[in-house]
Order: C-alpha cells, then sequence, then structure tokens
C-alpha cells in the first residue's frame, strides 16, 4: 500500500510537471542512438479500463501522453499497464531496418504496433507470460526488427506487469544491437566466471576441511549466481524456456533463497549461536517468517505481494547484514571486519539495485548492475575474510599444538614433546650408528624450599632453571621439563666427554645463580646424570633414560651438586647396571 502511494505521488509529480509537454520528439531512423530513448518518448498509465491501441494512439495525437525525465521508463512495483508511444522519421525513399530493444527480462506483456500514415502495419505480442520460443528473435530480453517505410511511423507499445515495470527502450540498427548484446555477455561472463570459480574454490573448502562454513559461503554465491541468472533473462532463455508458470515466480524465490543463505553463511562465519545465541534465534525466527509468508503468497497466487515481500527482504537482509557484522565487530572478532566492508558493499549495491526498479531513483545501466558490483566486492572481501579466519584458526591450533607441548611454568619442552622431538633424531641415530648423550637433573633439596619459602618462590627457582637451559642449549639440543623439579637434556651426537662437560657446565652456573623472592633469597644446587652409548641398537631410548636417572640418584646418593656418569655399551667389562663405578666430576 505505502509501495503504491509513492508510486502514485511520483506519477502526479511527472504529470504536473510535464503537462505542458508537447509531443514526443520524433526519431530520425538515420541516426544510431546509443543511450535509452526515455527521454524522446511519452507515456500514458490505464486507469480502471484497458484501452485499445486505437485510443492509445488517438490520445497520443491529442498530446494527452506526458514526458518521462529519465531515459529509462521505471515505474516501480505493481504498477499500472503503460502505453509508450513515439515517432520515427524516415527521410528515405526505401526502408530501414532497425531493431526496437526492450532491455527487460520480466514484462508479462508486451504488444507493440506498427503504424505508418495513421495506418496499422506490423503488431506483436510477446511478454515472459509467454513460452519463450514464441519470440521474434531469440534472445533473453525482448527485441524487435522493424522495416521503418518511409515517412513518419508511429510506434505504440503497451507493457503490463505486477513486477517493477522497467522499460529501457533502445533504437539500433541490428549491427548495433549485436555488438550491445556481445560487450553484455563478455561482462556478464566475467561476473559468472569470477563467481562461478569461488563456488568452486570454496566448496572444494568444504570437501577438504569438513567445514559447514564453506559449504555455507558457496551456497550464498550460488544462489546470488541463480538469481542473477533469472533475473537477467539468462535462464528463461537457455535453461527453463517452455516453463512461463516457473518463470513468474522464480525471481522472487531465488531472491528469497539468495537472502537466507546470506544470513546462514553470517551466522556461522560470525558464530552467533554461542556468542549471541538471541540473535542467533531472532535471524532464524525472520527467515522462516518470511518463507512461510512467501509460500502463502505463492499458494495464494498473489505475485505482487509475493514480489513485494521479496524485495523488502533483500533490503533488510542486506542492513541485518552489517548490524550483525558491527556487532561481532565490537565484540572484539577480528573477521568481522572484512564482513562488515562486504557487507556495506553488498547492502550499498542491492539498495541501489532496488530502489532503480522501484522507480524511487533514476534507473540507468550502471544503477540496475549495481547490485552485482556490490557482490563482486563482497564476494572478494568475504574471501579475505575467510583467508584470514583460515589463517587465524591455523594459528591458534599452531599455538594451541604448541601450548599441549610445552611446560606452561617454564616454556621449555614437555615430556610429550621431548618424545615428538627426539624419536626422529633417535632413530636417524639409529641408523648411522651415531652416539648420543643424555642428561637429567634434579633441583637439590626442592621439596624444602617449597616448604621453607612457598610455592611461589619455588616457581621462580623452577622458571630461573628453565631459562638458564635454553641458553645453555647447543642448537640440536632438545631440553625439557621431565616432571615435578627433574630435567632432561638429549644430545645428539655427544660424546661421554662432552656430554660430561656441559653437565658440569650447567651444574656451575647453577650453583652461581640465586633466586630473590620478596627479599627472599635462595641460593640452589643441582645433581646430574649423564649416559651415554655408542652402538644404539644395544639400547632403547627409554634404557638410555632410565640409566640416566640411575646417575642422578647415585649423585644425589653422593652428597648432591656433582655430576655422575659412566660409559655405556663399550667393551669394558665392567656391568652397565653398576652405579658403585661412577665418575664423579666436582
Amino acid at each position: 500500500m505505502i509501495k503504491n502511494l509513492f508510486t502514485s505521488i511520483f506519477i502526479v509529480i511527472i504529470t504536473i510537471t510535464f503537462s505542458q509537454a508537447v509531443n514526443a520528439e520524433t526519431i530520425d531512423v538515420s541516426r544510431e542512438y546509443n543511450k535509452a530513448i526515455g527521454q524522446r518518448i511519452q507515456f500514458t498509465q490505464e486507469d480502471t479500463v484497458q484501452l485499445s491501441v486505437e485510443d492509445a494512439l488517438q490520445s497520443f495525437k491529442k498530446n494527452n501522453f506526458i514526458s518521462y525525465p529519465h531515459p529509462i521508463i521505471s515505474l516501480g512495483l505493481g504498477s499500472k499497464p503503460v502505453w509508450v508511444a513515439f515517432e520515427v522519421i524516415n527521410s528515405k525513399k526505401t526502408a530501414i531496418n532497425r531493431n526496437l530493444l526492450i532491455e527487460s527480462s520480466w514484462i508479462d506483456k508486451i504488444d507493440i504496433y506498427f503504424f505508418n500514415k495513421q495506418k496499422p502495419t506490423k503488431n506483436y505480442k510477446t511478454g515472459d507470460s509467454q513460452p519463450f520460443s514464441e519470440r521474434m528473435i531469440d534472445h533473453r530480453f525482448f527485441i524487435f526488427d522493424h522495416g521503418f517505410k518511409p515517412g513518419i511511423t508511429t510506434v505504440i507499445i503497451r507493457a503490463e506487469t505486477p513486477d517493477p515495470m522497467v522499460l529501457p527502450i533502445y533504437f539500433m540498427s541490428p549491427e548495433k544491437a549485436q555488438k550491445r548484446s556481445l560487450v553484455q555477455g563478455y561482462s556478464y561472463g566475467f561476473v559468472y566466471g569470477v563467481t562461478f570459480a569461488l563456488i568452486a574454490y570454496n566448496f572444494m573448502l568444504f570437501i577438504g576441511l569438513k567445514s559447514r562454513l564453506y559449504l555455507y559461503y558457496s551456497t550464498y554465491l550460488s544462489f546470488f549466481l541463480i538469481c542473477n541468472f533469472s533475473y537477467t533473462g539468462h535462464g528463461y532463455e537457455w535453461i527453463w524456456s517452455y516453463l512461463p508458470s516457473l518463470q513468474q515466480y522464480l525471481n522472487p524465490i531465488l531472491m528469497l533463497a539468495y537472502g537466507i543463505s546470506g544470513l546462514l553463511f553470517a551466522s556461522c562465519f560470525l558464530n552467533l549461536k554461542t556468542t549471541f545465541p538471541t540473535t542467533y534465534r531472532f535471524v532464524i525466527s525472520w527467515c522462516i517468517l518470511f518463507s512461510v509468508l512467501s509460500a502463502l503468497t505463492i499458494l495464494s497466487n498473489n505475485r505482487l505481494f509475493s514480489l513485494q515481500l521479496a524485495f523488502i527482504f533483500v533490503l533488510l537482509f542486506s542492513v541485518i547484514m552489517v548490524i550483525l557484522g558491527t556487532i561481532t565487530l565490537r565484540a572484539g572478532s577480528k573477521s568481522a571486519l572484512f564482513f562488515v566492508l562486504a557487507a556495506i558493499t553488498a547492502m550499498l549495491g542491492a539498495a541501489i539495485t532496488t530502489l532503480a526498479v522501484w522507480g524511487i531513483i533514476p534507473l540507468s545501466s550502471l544503477t540496475f548492475r549495481a547490485v552485482e558490483i556490490g557482490m563482486m566486492f563482497d564476494a572478494i572481501l568475504l574471501a579475505l575474510a575467510l583467508t584470514n579466519q583460515f589463517q587465524r584458526n591455523q594459528e591458534e591450533k599452531k599455538q594451541a599444538i604448541i601450548m599441549a607441548r610445552t611446560d606452561q611454568l617454564t616454556k621449555l619442552n614437555n615430556r610429550r614433546a621431548f618424545y615428538d622431538f627426539v624419536k626422529p633424531i633417535w632413530e636417524i641415530g639409529l641408523r648411522n650408528k651415531r652416539e648420543t648423550s643424555l642428561i637429567i637433573l634434579d633441583i637439590d633439596k626442592f621439596k624444602s624450599i617449597n616448604d621453607t619459602y612457598g610455592h611461589t618462590h619455588g616457581d621462580q627457582v623452577l622458571i630461573m632453571l628453565g631459562d638458564l637451559l635454553k641458553n645453555e642449549a647447543r642448537t640440536g639440543d632438545i631440553s625439557a621439563r621431565w616432571g615435578g623439579e627433574e630435567f632432561i637434556i638429549f644430545l645428539p651426537e655427544t660424546t661421554l666427554i662432552d656430554a660430561v662437560n656441559i653437565a658440569n657446565r650447567i651444574r656451575k652456573k647453577v650453583s652461581g645463580s640465586i633466586v630473590n623472592v620478596n627479599k627472599n633469597k635462595t641460593s640452589i644446587t643441582v645433581s646430574l646424570g649423564v649416559a651415554h652409548h655408542i652402538d644404539i641398537n644395544h639400547i632403547t631410548l627409554d634404557e638410555l633414560i632410565i640409566t640416566a636417572d640411575r646417575y642422578l640418584y647415585a649423585a644425589k646418593e653422593q652428597g648432591r651438586d656433582q655430576v655422575c656418569s659412566k660409559l655405556l655399551g663399550s667393551t669394558s667389562s665392567t656391568s652397565t647396571d653398576s652405579i658403585n663405578s661412577a665418575s664423579k666430576i666436582s
């Protein structure tokens, strides 16, 4: 009702403004007109009774038609049937062929009449309510090839549709019309090609990563592509040519599907179900409401209301997308920035096109295709948003893996990470029979430190020792917190002498360290056990660790603050289990 009121006001303004207009400017058949000829023609609308073509012709001759202020006639949704009239002059002595092109794919009925010297010459009836095969020329738009005889030819056109009454009328040579169609074909080929590539890419990501986010995005782009394919006339021309009844309702259905798929993608991308459950329920309820209303309008065969619902939904959908992105952006979502920018471009494009086909703003090739331009930017920015989110997710997974393999207090490897890092090196050493050493060290009397000064002080002792081990580690050495106050160091391709020297250096540096917490100063010492072997085939990694642990306890039993070791796997007759033969290096 509001839309009809706006349309009536719009027509009244035009009528008042151009009521004194003279007859439409005569079109010269020998000229090429590159733009739509809306400002060179006049129109009128039926009230309650359908006019005959004779009545329309007489009304035009009596200057009862009015001029239109823009090149393209656009009267909005639910417009009354419109009559358009203009004159064509041919100063030559022979007939000249020209194409009359109406670049609108959704007009239900189009009747066109040609009068030469006030006598009817030809007339055609077409529209998308008829099978595509009945059109004069195989084209997604309505195009008529007519030979204009010498003198003045009056062209009368009647158009009727509940869809937006958009009449971009072009007058040009067949060659010019063919070139125009070719250029448009290239532009749509680019749009469809880019969109299809994004659909295929994101669908493959969905298959590979099993993430519904990419499925929703590819579905959203697919419905945009199909919707564009429908309202531009490509679908009726190539796919459902013999289904005019489907053509009547497909545009509003696809517009609704495009908006719903976009909101589902937004809900998943912005994680609304978890972060904003109330907003998520509102979005889902809103989609269900419009779906039910749309179904009822189709079942009741109310095309006008179905179209009004679809256009309102698309406009509100664009606004809601921006609002959802803004809410999540303010909540701290980094990926939402790209989403907001994408939603704004899509909203502007959809709003411009919708308002143009409603007749509220002037319609041109740019305003008509604004939704495509907006969607191209939307698709690019959303692709960047998905890439950014994927990178952040991968980084978070990487950090989670690192955290799962890192001791949170000392930032050294934990036991799991130690095995993960050491096992491949151990296998290489196993094949190549490389020398390997291992150190286990333990803080002396650590329980006493905790009992005396508290666990906070004890934690600082552990942190200090972790930092010291990181600084003392050579390239290739692998250090880890083994558990409690125990630490382990794996030394690949290291002799016993070198390993003992490294252990003794660590012992001395620790002995010279003091931990100061809340004015409580503590000097600490460590005991270290060093295990080594030459022939790896005779011992496993766990056996090497157990042996180093035995030497650690030997060092504690012999007085602490010392390094104990013994050559393993040598030809010495000394038993490898004998702790009494451990060497003490002070």
